[in-house]
């Protein structure tokens, strides 16, 4: 199978097929305009496909073809490139979702008469369909990505934690220090800093004590941000473990390069579900700019997934509600963030269940 991907905007358009066919590909062939931004993008899903290769043990080939998409000629002439890289035209899959369309119109005329066939992939659906000139099929996708992959075939550099192995160890601990004992953590929470560990608390703090002896954290000092951040993240990982995704990840850092820098993005939570990627954030502090939150995450909304919504964690009641929306200056905050697929729960210890119902339902689960 000679798969050809157009770049065109949006990621999820090429990679959920570079996944599903990639035990048959022979040879991968990106195509995509000179425009510098599609340069970039196309450089970065092929330093991606070269990594993937690597990580896997896959030997097929990789090659590349630019083109300027407002050039009849230029297209005509990749369409002849194309017939001359596989010797049968019928075991050509030209992926064209999302694919500059004046490319796939011309591509199409030009070649679907020679036996090429021509991939459609519809992102909500989590379906494909193939067309060549005998009949028009439709395909579900049976080999979704996992998180890392994602990343991974888009070019970034990925970093996992141990958070998981944490949460999971200490589930029991976990869900009685927010269950159970909230107020006694808020309180702990707001400890002056200083190098004092968890084994000089004073009775005041003798139940969130023993439960951090139980955890093996006594040495660990009262500031750590285990204990005053990334516990909450396990606590909400913890609850979520269970449903129905394709894949979880907690404390996920991806990065990029730019010149001589490393810039990193660090994930609280993830959960892929369909080629669906989204996140979690979990911020238990007491003065949370929110306004700050949603524009830091509708910046990094083309990292995760084009489709892809997002959810920030409070330990406090937002104060949304269905009023809100028929008041015209009230609640710009959290209309903003519901405009950009953003979803602010909070309270989620005084009532888990709900919440895992609502996640459920905010990401089709």
């Amino acid at each position: 199978m000679v798969l050809v991907s157009i770049v065109g905007d949006f990621d999820s358009s090429v990679l959920p097929i570079v996944y599903e066919f990639k035990d048959d590909i022979s040879k991968h062939i990106l195509i995509y305009d000179d425009f510098k931004y599609d340069v970039i993008k196309a450089q970065n899903i092929k330093k991606g496909l070269s990594r993937f290769k690597k990580k896997y043990n896959y030997d097929f080939e990789l090659k590349e073809y630019k083109i300027d998409e407002d050039s009849l000629q230029n297209i005509s002439d990749a369409s002849e490139f194309l017939l001359l890289e596989c010797k049968d035209a019928s075991d050509i899959f030209i992926n064209t979702t999302d694919g500059l369309s004046s490319v796939a119109a011309i591509l199409n005329y030009k070649l679907i008469k020679k036996g090429v066939n021509f991939i459609s992939y519809d992102m909500y659906d989590n379906q494909y369909n193939i067309l060549n000139k005998k009949s028009l099929q439709k395909f579900s996708i049976c080999n979704n990505l996992n998180i890392q992959d994602h990343f991974l075939l888009k070019g970034f550099g990925i970093e996992t934690s141990n958070i998981a192995k944490f949460a999971k160890k200490y589930q029991a601990q976990i869900k009685e220090i927010f269950e159970k004992y909230s107020e006694a953590y808020d309180a702990f929470t707001k400890l002056p800093a200083g190098n004092k560990s968890i084994s000089t608390l004073s009775n005041d703090y003798k139940k969130i004590k023993n439960i951090f002896t139980s955890m093996k954290q006594e040495n660990t000092k009262i500031k750590d941000p285990l204990l005053t951040g990334t516990l909450f993240e396990a606590y909400i990982y913890n609850l979520l473990s269970s449903l129905d995704f394709d894949d979880i990840e907690i404390g996920l850092k991806v990065s990029r390069k730019y010149k001589n820098s490393k810039i990193v993005n660090e994930f609280d939570v993830l959960i892929m579900k369909d080629n669906h990627l989204h996140m979690i954030e979990c911020k238990y502090k007491n003065n949370i700019k929110l306004e700050e939150l949603i524009y830091k995450y509708i910046a990094l909304s083309d990292i995760i997934d084009e489709d892809g919504k997002m959810i920030i964690v409070t330990k406090k009641p937002h104060q949304y509600d269905s009023n809100i929306d028929n008041n015209e200056h009230g609640g710009k905050v959290y209309k903003r963030a519901k405009l950009s697929n953003i979803t602010m729960l909070g309270a989620v210890h005084k009532d888990s269940v709900r919440f895992i119902s609502n996640v459920k339902g905010i990401f089709n689960l």
